[in-house]
């Protein structure tokens, strides 16, 4: 598997991460940066989520 295609499933199984999953992954972090990447990640998605909403009329 490319580095690209690695990846891109990385993307589409980050998006399926739910808040509880994206905070367990933050606690665990071993380092600063990578709690700091993995809370990034977390809020990447969730304002994505957030987007969804208010363009449904949701919120």
């Amino acid at each position: 598997m490319s580095s690209i295609e690695a990846i891109r499933e990385l993307y589409e199984r980050c998006k399926e991460l739910d808040l509880d999953e994206s905070t367990e992954l933050a606690l665990r972090a071993e380092t600063i940066e990578e709690q700091d990447f993995f809370e990034m990640v977390s809020n990447y998605f969730l304002q994505i989520r957030q987007r969804k909403v208010i363009l449904e009329g949701k919120f």
